[in-house]
């Protein structure tokens, strides 16, 4: 089985950094082009694929008039989590006793060992890629302000006898994600009956179940684009600027895969924020802002050609959700046309960050829904595209069907705040995020 996702270990897996009010000179990077610098004492952002969930807006849904909502369901990616693997991060740190016994640290990098070590035992403790415990009450908040959100739904499947499905990608951290959702949902729901989350790996790691898909991602096309992203991010050199940033030049000169020690720098500058609750450690400062940025973009980058919206005319770095989008229709059609031999009012899946991607995609999410114009490469300047907020963890797209008679209409959620999907869906009347569902079925593409 492929697993592209570890091709890219040079590439960085990257994020943005919060600020250096007393960096260096030797520090600044000069910006690339379409990024603008990051202002002094500004909080961390931009980490990429670790960035924590949002807090949510306040955004109960207002549904057009005589409408009730009568089924719901999303696709989450899990909580937030510890590093996936640990060899990286012990590499990071065994270089940094090397720096030390040679009398070879910066002031940041006195600071940095520390922090680093108190990281790595605290992701010890809970295991690597597991649930840390701001994962735990991510889930658990998105379950009971969903509760509250649908009450009258939950109220009338209550009444019923209709139950709450849950399905995971068999992923440890998935399967924990929609245990803690269900432990929220159940505290403002405590009637509510809430099945035995189930696993489906063909339709929650499909990144892995695809034949075609993992063949895109292990040989694609993509890897053209994304290599002229790393080119124009200058990242050999910056990799040179974060490394200075804690150990001094002469101990930087002699480190062989200057970019793979980077690399493990970024893992402790944007592992901190996920693991909040398990350590206090402040990674805001191990490495440049302008360093960390362009370990953002590239980031963004590899997801925008390989699982986002890629390169117009070309479908291939998304077209794997199809069967993550059908099954949305499915379930609808199942609760709708009286299919359940067991009566669902609900169904919230718990997947991945690379099954969100190119789901967001497909439905073509605001920020996800601009491919790339060919021959021009993915800026930020020129493009919306961030993983941070299309799936950060935690991240969620609801649908929610609303009743009057034998009108139905769907609502779109995206991180519990009301969205629009696809470019060509045309709205029900007056609404903005609202499309009767067989509008929403044809404009989407759905072929089940």
């Amino acid at each position: 089985m492929h697993r592209s996702r570890l091709l890219i270990v040079a590439a960085a897996m990257i994020a943005l950094s919060g600020c250096q009010s007393d960096a260096d000179p030797k520090d600044r990077v000069s910006p690339r082009p379409g990024t603008s610098p990051v202002s002094p004492g500004e909080v961390q952002q931009f980490t990429s694929t670790l960035t924590p969930y949002p807090t949510p807006k306040a955004s109960e849904m207002e549904a057009p008039d005589g409408f009730e909502p009568v089924f719901a369901e999303h696709v989450a990616r899990h909580g937030s989590r510890s590093l996936t693997d640990g060899e990286l991060l012990d590499d990071t740190i065994s270089l940094w006793e090397k720096a030390r016994d040679a009398d070879a640290l910066t002031s940041a990098g006195k600071r940095f060992g520390p922090d680093a070590r108190a990281l790595r035992a605290a992701m010890d403790r809970i295991g690597y890629g597991q649930l840390s415990k701001l994962g735990e009450e991510e889930m658990q908040g998105i379950g009971a302000r969903t509760g509250k959100r649908l009450s009258s739904m939950f109220a009338a499947a209550i009444k019923d006898g209709a139950k709450v499905e849950l399905i995971d990608s068999e992923k440890e951290r998935a399967v924990d994600s929609a245990k803690n959702f269900s432990v929220g949902l159940s505290s403002t729901q405590p009637d509510l009956d809430i099945g035995k989350t189930k696993s489906d790996e063909k339709l929650l790691k499909f990144d892995n179940e695809n034949n075609r898909y993992e063949d895109f991602l292990e040989d694609g096309p993509w890897k053209a684009e994304y290599n002229r992203v790393r080119k124009l991010s200058g990242i050999d050199d910056i990799a040179v600027d974060t490394l200075e940033h804690l150990y001094e030049p002469d101990f930087v000169a002699g480190i062989d895969k200057k970019l793979f020690y980077a690399n493990g720098i970024f893992d402790v500058y944007r592992g901190g924020p996920a693991m909040s609750r398990d350590v206090d450690v402040d990674t805001r400062n191990v490495m440049p802002a302008k360093a960390a940025e362009t370990f953002a973009y590239v980031d963004d980058g590899r997801y925008f050609y390989s699982r986002g919206p890629g390169v117009q005319g070309d479908d291939a770095s998304y077209q794997a959700a199809q069967i993550l989008l059908d099954d949305f229709f499915d379930e609808i059609d199942d609760h709708l046309l009286g299919r359940d031999n067991n009566p669902r009012a609900a169904v919230y899946r718990f997947a991945h960050a690379e099954e969100i991607t190119p789901f967001a995609a497909l439905i073509q999410l605001p920020g996800a829904d601009e491919p790339g114009t060919p021959g021009e490469t993915y800026t930020y300047e020129n493009n919306d595209f961030r993983v941070s907020r299309i799936a950060p963890l935690s991240a969620n797209i609801e649908w929610v069907v609303w009743a009057k008679g034998d009108t139905h209409v769907v609502s779109v959620s995206h991180n519990e705040v009301p969205t629009p999907v696809g470019r060509d869906c045309k709205p029900y009347e007056d609404t903005k995020n609202f499309y009767e569902l067989e509008e929403l079925r044809s404009c989407l593409g759905a072929t089940g």
